[in-house]
């Protein structure tokens, strides 16, 4: 992690006061930025005056700017706000690193809380020194340390009388739990920031072992349900929780409650089964695959079909010439034996309109009817491909119904075999 030139975000309290000090012994050349949330009227604007006044005397750079806050939990936007002004400014200055003077206090009340919420391995691991860009170089330090050092350099710093009432969780936490822990074992808030660390280390193991059991296709997360089946629980939930923070990055991780959706879906061996998740995200069991992807990603496009192979979005299919018709190969879904005479063939997308007469029904059904009787997902039917001949008549639904004006009789001379197959 560069420190020679981050961009420190700075509120005027103890804790990014010290940090200030802290980049500066270590020959950094700091950009500051203050973000006044205009929470507490005029004590704000005296706490970005304070800050631009310690930059002016230390000669560094400071920008102040003013977020706009809606309603709901001010903590948690006013938190978004900030991180979001400081990825833009790094990015227009083009600084590599932001850095924030959290402590190993921090560590410790956001243990308690997400402990005392039910969290899982992630929540204990709590705040990382690093992710990303943004960096925490005060991480193992105690708050008392900090105000032991500020006092060494005769550094003056603001207090927000607001972190001094119970009004806020946090709050509580850290002036009646932790000083309750601390009596009952001295040292508690270095110990459970320690704890969080070991948590830290277990869950990058975890998620190292989860990576493994996910791939990456075109746009989509793969999930081969064979190997998934056989691991632990608990690895897969993280293979779940991973592949959709593959599609989604900057998404909060997947909640239990969803990731427990994913894996009932998993568990299914008839049909297709879909779930939607947060971000326009879907989650789809196709044959033996769990399947993450954009839920309005729509291939619109044609390609005819040729000896060999073509792709089409993320399937691939296959073509060749045989010399006859292999029932038990043809009984395979991805599978599809038609008269070549027919031809030539191409495969595009189902439409609205599109019908198909299933071999052995007598009758006439919508293509998109069939996929739903088939319990394939809206989203997916849309990106599903069909086979069409030159009239632009349904001569195969991949994984489904094959038309009985393109099967393959005893009069037929040419035998074309399709396979189609999701690109790994």
């Amino acid at each position: 992690m560069d420190l020679s030139r981050p961009l420190a975000m700075v509120s005027g309290g103890p804790d990014s006061a010290a940090l200030l000090r802290v980049l500066l012994e270590l020959g950094s050349a700091p950009v500051v930025l203050h973000v006044n949330h205009g929470l507490r009227g005029e004590e704000s604007r005296e706490d970005a005056r304070f800050v631009q006044d310690l930059c002016a005397r230390l000669g560094l750079v400071c920008e102040v700017r003013e977020a706009n806050l809606g309603g709901g939990n001010l903590q948690e936007e006013a938190r978004q706000e900030r991180y979001r002004i400081a990825e833009e400014i790094a990015d227009t200055r083009g600084l590599s690193t932001i850095v924030t003077g959290h402590t190993a206090d921090d560590v410790a009340e956001t243990v308690l809380l997400n402990l005392s919420r039910g969290a899982g391995l992630r929540g204990l691991a709590s705040i990382p020194p690093v992710r990303g860009r943004l960096a925490r170089p005060l991480i193992e330090r105690r708050r008392t340390e900090i105000l032991a050092y500020l006092e060494y350099l005769g550094q003056t710093y603001r207090t927000d009388l607001t972190n001094l009432t119970g009004k806020y969780a946090r709050n509580r936490v850290r002036l009646e739990v932790l000083p309750v822990l601390e009596e009952l074992h001295p040292g508690a808030g270095t110990n459970i920031a320690r704890a969080a660390d070991l948590a830290r280390e277990d869950l990058n193991a975890l998620e190292a072992l989860a990576e493994r059991m996910i791939s990456a296709r075109g746009g989509e997360m793969v999930v081969p349900l064979e190997q998934f089946r056989e691991a632990p629980l608990a690895l897969q939930r993280y293979a779940v929780r991973r592949a959709y923070a593959a599609i989604v990055p900057a998404a909060r991780p997947l909640a239990l409650a969803l990731v427990e959706s994913v894996l009932r879906i998993a568990e299914k061996t008839d049909g297709t089964r879909t779930l939607d998740l947060p971000g326009v995200i879907a989650a789809a069991r196709f044959g033996e695959e769990l399947v993450f992807y954009l839920g309005t990603e729509i291939v619109d496009r044609e390609c005819e079909i040729r000896v060999g192979e073509i792709m089409f979005g993320d399937w691939r299919i296959s073509a060749a010439e045989v010399a006859g018709f292999d029932a038990r190969d043809a009984a395979r879904d991805e599978v599809a034996y038609l008269d070549e005479a027919l031809g030539p063939y191409r495969v595009r997308r189902a439409r609205a309109g599109d019908t198909v007469r299933p071999l052995g029904l007598g009758g006439t059904k919508k293509v998109l009817r069939a996929m739903m009787d088939r319990k394939v997902p809206r989203d997916l039917r849309r990106r599903m491909p069909v086979v069409v001949d030159g009239l632009d008549r349904v001569a195969w639904i991949p994984f489904g119904e094959l038309d009985e004006a393109f099967a393959v009789t005893p009069g037929t001379e040419k035998v074309l075999r399709l396979e189609v197959r999701r690109t790994p």
